[in-house]
């Protein structure tokens, strides 16, 4: 059933929820405003008033599902459980389609227009105001960085993780983003070290499985040999974003998605510079996507093989 709900998630997706954002996640932040209230008039009382705010946020809505994933078992042949399997999947999912972000980005780029670059990142991508870029090499970077990491993280960590522990660890690690992502500048710093190594322990084996994807969907040789240098690292000195990037430069290299650092040859006009980044992101794009089909037949091959032991 579970690959199934997948299929269904990922055409649901596609066809009627690539233009907009069909579920929001205010529910999530007003939810959370509420039991930050609640913590906020224990702190005087109790030291740790906000880790009891987090067991919290995590478990009310992980305990409703289950609750329901429970009254809803064994019923009508099955089908309510895999509707909640699906929207929890559809909640969890990027609801931005990568393509889309990638053509708009590229006709952003063409245009020159780094601040408008900036601020469509900041609308889509939820990047932060602060962020300051140099030139359009350096953006076209950042931007490949971001969009390799918010394809794994929205998708590929869905994937592994609704495959091997179903919709209470999506929700788990939809729960995890959106603390991140709505960090506060006055949250507990014992508070954000927590969401970052729960974080961390949610991605460490997805990261290495889709690393040795794209070994096998772009460069092997110089893609798996830069796996096998940091695949037991479990220092976490190197964001996920970052390992994530210089895996992809490895799988793409030859048509790489890293620029040079130097960038201003002055061989090349600045519109031919601007067409070449445009394809670095075009080549990127397709690795993930390559990636996301391997997946998915792997997926396809266990279920598979999963029916026929059964």
């Amino acid at each position: 059933m579970k690959f199934l709900v997948i299929l269904i998630c990922l055409t649901i997706n596609y066809l009627w929820l690539k233009d907009f954002d069909r579920f929001d996640d205010n529910w999530f932040f007003k939810f959370r405003r509420r039991i930050e209230a609640l913590t906020e008039e224990l702190a005087s009382k109790l030291s740790l008033a906000w880790f009891l705010g987090v067991v919290l946020i995590y478990g009310f809505p992980l305990l409703v599902l289950a609750v329901i994933s429970l009254l809803l078992d064994e019923r009508g042949f099955g089908i309510p459980t895999m509707a909640i399997h699906i929207l929890v999947l559809l909640v969890a999912f990027d609801r931005t389609q990568p393509g889309k972000l990638a053509s708009d980005f590229i006709e952003k780029l063409h245009e020159g227009d780094i601040e408008g670059c900036l601020l469509y990142l900041q609308q889509k991508l939820s990047v932060s105001s602060s962020v300051e870029i140099a030139d359009e090499a350096e953006l076209s970077r950042f931007f490949s960085k971001q969009l390799s990491h918010r394809c794994f993280e929205k998708m590929f960590v869905m994937f592994f993780w609704y495959m091997l522990a179903g919709p209470m660890v999506i929700l788990f690690c939809y729960i995890s983003y959106q603390l991140r992502d709505s960090h506060r500048e006055d949250q507990l710093e014992a508070e954000v070290k927590l969401i970052v190594i729960i974080i961390r322990v949610l991605e460490w084996v997805p990261l290495r499985l889709l690393a040795i994807t794209f070994s096998l969907a772009g460069n092997f040789e110089r893609c798996f040999e830069r796996v096998k240098q940091s695949f037991w690292d479990f220092s976490g000195e190197t964001e996920s974003a970052d390992l994530l990037y210089g895996y992809a430069a490895c799988a793409l290299s030859g048509q790489a998605a890293v620029e040079p650092e130097d960038d201003s040859s002055g061989q090349d006009s600045e519109q031919g510079a601007r067409q070449r980044r445009a394809v670095e992101i075009e080549a990127l794009q397709a690795l993930l996507e390559r990636s996301q089909a391997i997946w998915l037949c792997m997926l396809a091959i266990i279920t598979i093989f999963g029916m026929q032991l059964a």
